[in-house]
């Protein structure tokens, strides 16, 4: 149930450069919350390695999950496998890119 909260404060989330937030994006691989060590870990991808705003987007995923979840411990573990593809945007963010 928390997990469906967290999606949806990440939906606040945008990619700077393409203006779609990160889970219509398809970059938030893996949401996990170990009720007994009051963390919210999340694996993130980006569409490119060396994505030039990774350090802003990570951070916002953090601020977002501490302003909305305030007695959690965001951790944000930015991963490569599987690569990010535009097959990962789902219907929602296709149409925000007018795809």
């Amino acid at each position: 149930m928390m997990e469906i909260q967290v999606r949806e404060v990440l939906k606040d989330v945008l990619d700077p450069e393409i203006g779609v937030n990160i889970v219509d994006l398809g970059l938030v691989y893996d949401i996990v919350i170990p009720e007994e060590e009051k963390v919210i870990a999340i694996d993130l991808t980006l569409t490119t390695p060396g994505c030039p705003m990774s350090s802003t987007i990570v951070r916002a995923v953090k601020e977002a999950l501490r302003k909305n979840f305030p007695t959690y411990e965001p951790e944000v573990e930015l991963v490569w496998e599987p690569a990010w593809s535009p097959e990962k945007i789902t219907e929602d963010g296709r149409t925000m890119m007018g795809m």
